[in-house]
């Protein structure tokens, strides 16, 4: 996850005067777990994860939050698709200049029309194909060339297989380390005892083959959470695929 910029005057926003101490917390969270599009899963348990990790606050709590801060800022907004609660920040592009671009893989809200294009200024956008709602600048000659340059680099000495990320990777207790923090902010509520113990024994592992980047452990939480695949052997597989340990994509 991109690190996010926190504006100043977010503090003395007149909207959030009429927010509680608790909802301002909620509201800086949405901020920070925003993806390059503005968009976070909307669902209580996942914001109790990311705003509340160490309160008590009930998920019936978090959402009387949410949806209070909907209605005194109209910047965010919540709505549904296909059953799940999204949240979709308006203006994110004022203040989020991400040097990568990377599509957001959730829904766009109904009808959606992007209130800020995406400044070209500091961005360069990813190999990655946009959504139908996006739209990514047309790349220059030398963008291309740029491009692929480093999809050889990439590629060198592994035919066809699954590209990997660029460096650095982690290892160690600060791959292990990641992989926890990773989980409640992806699937909404902390690894028990065993899951831990899983987290454990994969780090020892994808350390032991080189490492892998923070990009690679958050899109495999992401992934496995798009395919509802809450276990982590379908995070081991997803990064053994990526990384090159199997042939083709995970079951």
């Amino acid at each position: 996850m991109p690190r996010r910029w926190l504006a100043p005057d977010f503090f003395t926003d007149e909207k959030m005067k009429k927010a509680t101490v608790p909802e301002r917390l909620l509201g800086a969270a949405l901020i920070a777990n925003q993806d390059d599009d503005g968009r976070l899963r909307g669902d209580p348990a996942y914001l109790r994860a990311i705003a509340f990790l160490y309160d008590d606050y009930s998920l019936e709590e978090v959402k009387r939050m949410r949806d209070h801060l909907v209605q005194v800022n109209p910047n965010i907004l919540v709505y549904e698709n296909a059953g799940e609660e999204y949240i979709q920040l308006k203006r994110y592009s004022r203040y989020q200049k991400p040097r990568y671009y990377h599509p957001s893989k959730l829904p766009a809200p109904p009808g959606w029309s992007f209130e800020e294009q995406q400044s070209s200024g500091n961005q360069t956008d990813t190999t990655q194909l946009p959504s139908n709602n996006q739209t990514v600048p047309e790349k220059t000659p030398r963008d291309r060339d740029r491009d692929k340059n480093l999809d050889l680099n990439q590629n060198k000495g592994k035919g066809e297989g699954p590209k990997r990320h660029p460096s650095p990777s982690l290892t160690g207790s600060i791959l292990f380390q990641l992989l926890v923090d990773t989980f409640p902010k992806a699937w909404g509520r902390m690894p028990d005892s065993r899951e831990t113990a899983q987290l454990r024994d994969l780090g020892k592992e994808i350390s032991s083959a080189g490492g892998a980047t923070a990009q690679q452990i958050h899109d495999a939480f992401k992934e496995a959470a798009n395919q509802n695949k809450l276990h982590i052997s379908y995070i081991r597989k997803i990064l053994h695929a990526w990384l090159g340990f199997e042939r083709g994509p995970p079951d």
